[in-house]
């Protein structure tokens, strides 16, 4: 068996949720056979979710002893499944599951963003040693919240009441913790940092950051859009839902305005320390960096990345 330094390395997009995730795992997916026939393996939620990671994806808390267990014998068969892969000339193992983050009705339920974000993804470090870069995107948390309800409505959850959102509004927890978060539990890697606002529209971009190559079709899938306030009343009223939903124009619009803008500024203040360096977390990727040629990447500690350039596929 190939020795850990003969694997092929991993790229590993996080996701996160309502962020065209679905819509960049179906780009993958469309191309698998080719991205593979260029030495590029891809390993979407029909690998990950079919018990490939049993026992390091799921609640941290849970059954600890028995998910130990469970996780050891995880990291025996992902290092399986990495040794064929090199005896196959793969180079480059992208994963793609936005699940390793946490769940979105975990994330209703504590009232905060990915509140077990930390000890999820330590777990998975232990079970994918050799990570050479962690990707994720981010959106507006009121914009980002409003999009997790609407989807959660879609598959039966009730909308959310107040006491809900007051507890969100009181975290206060960010991407800024989230960023923190997940460069702990990879402390080696890079962390490839975007938008949704920037680049949620262009999947295609997103897809050469994790495989250094552009899509083979021009065709953008756009999945799991949220839907328009009108049908998710109507989806409401079929399951017996007597709540009214608060709404802007189309839009369901759950925080009211002065909540919103409060959000808004957190999330800009965010991306400035993003723009700034994020204390050598980070690279960030935006818009205005990629248009005037440039790259976001102020203040990169020493050894993250081993200074890897966004896209490369050694």
């Amino acid at each position: 068996m190939p020795s850990l330094t003969q694997y092929p390395p991993i790229t590993l997009h996080l996701g996160a949720h309502r962020t065209a995730t679905s819509s960049l795992q179906r780009m993958l997916d469309r191309d698998a056979v080719a991205l593979n026939a260029t030495g590029i393996a891809i390993w979407g939620p029909k690998r990950t979710r079919t018990g490939l990671l049993t026992g390091v994806m799921g609640d941290p808390g849970r059954r600890e002893g028995r998910r130990d267990v469970q996780a050891r014998r995880a990291a025996g068969r992902v290092s399986m499944q990495r040794a064929d892969l090199a005896a196959d000339g793969v180079q480059r193992l992208v994963i793609s599951d936005e699940n390793m983050l946490g769940g979105l009705r975990e994330n209703v339920l504590l009232g905060r963003l990915y509140p077990t974000v930390a000890a999820r993804l330590h777990r998975l470090s232990d079970t994918l040693p050799g990570v050479g870069r962690v990707c994720l995107s981010l959106r507006s948390p009121d914009a980002w919240w409003t999009s997790v309800f609407a989807f959660l409505m879609t598959r039966g959850f009730a909308p959310p009441d107040r006491a809900t959102l007051d507890a969100i509004l009181q975290a206060r927890r960010g991407w800024r913790d989230v960023i923190h978060d997940v460069a702990g539990a990879f402390p080696d890697a890079e962390l490839v940092v975007w938008s949704y606002e920037d680049f949620g529209a262009k999947p295609e971009t997103a897809y050469q950051w994790l495989t250094g190559l552009p899509p083979q079709s021009d065709a953008r899938p756009m999945l799991n859009g949220s839907l328009p306030i009108d049908a998710l009343r109507a989806r409401l009223r079929d399951e017996g839902h007597a709540t009214e939903l608060p709404g802007v124009g189309q839009t369901y619009a759950p925080f009211t305005p002065d909540e919103r803008q409060a959000m808004r500024d957190a999330h800009r203040a965010d991306l400035d320390w993003l723009r700034n360096g994020a204390d050598g977390l980070a690279n960030y990727q935006s818009a205005t960096a990629i248009q005037s040629g440039r790259r976001d990447r102020k203040g990169m500690r020493h050894g993250r990345g081993r200074e890897a350039q966004v896209g490369a596929t050694g």
